[in-house]
């Protein structure tokens, strides 16, 4: 459980994927495995960027440091995203490519679901370079939150604070009401 946690929250941070809701995770009575249900990216609709102004980085909520406690909390999961960081940054595989393959139809999508809404007659398409443009700030925003976990200095790292932030009564009162049944 610690462990699929920890790599949901590491994805839902690293890239800005819409929030964890209770609904969309599913956790198996018979083996403690979780499932969650869908994940997109969290774009925003006025500028077209990836979302990442949230008072809470991922969904750890009171209930579930209850259940995983301090040593999980401080042992596992944390590890855990640091070395799923670790192994995205240090091989220099090829992920700002795949990201930027991936992207690219996601801010097509969004342009294309912003002009349905608008209902104008004649849709166009999005510009070469905005798209070239929206699609390498999104890919650098993440690259950026990847390169900062990975980095591990001695006992800090920018994972406790993300967990810090995430436990955080101040922060979780900020969040939308549908997550305040699940605390």
């Amino acid at each position: 459980f610690t462990l699929q946690l920890s790599l949901a929250c590491f994805a839902e941070y690293v890239l800005h994927l819409t929030r964890l809701n209770p609904d969309i995770m599913y956790i198996h009575q018979d083996s403690g495995l979780i499932s969650v249900s869908y994940y997109k990216f969290d774009v925003d609709d006025v500028t077209g960027d990836l979302d990442a102004n949230r008072p809470v980085p991922f969904r750890l909520t009171p209930n579930i440091i209850e259940y995983l406690n301090t040593i999980g909390i401080c042992g596992p999961l944390t590890a855990s995203m640091i070395a799923s960081a670790r192994c995205l940054v240090q091989p220099k595989f090829k992920v700002q490519t795949i990201l930027r393959a991936i992207l690219r139809d996601e801010m097509i999508a969004s342009h294309k679901k912003k002009q349905d809404e608008t209902a104008s007659s004649t849709p166009t398409d999005m510009e070469g370079e905005l798209l070239i443009s929206m699609v390498t700030r999104a890919v650098t925003a993440i690259m950026g939150r990847l390169n900062t976990l990975s980095t591990f200095e001695g006992a800090d790292s920018k994972v406790g604070t993300l967990v810090a932030a995430a436990n955080s009564h101040d922060n979780l009162c900020r969040m939308d009401p549908s997550w305040h049944p699940w605390l």
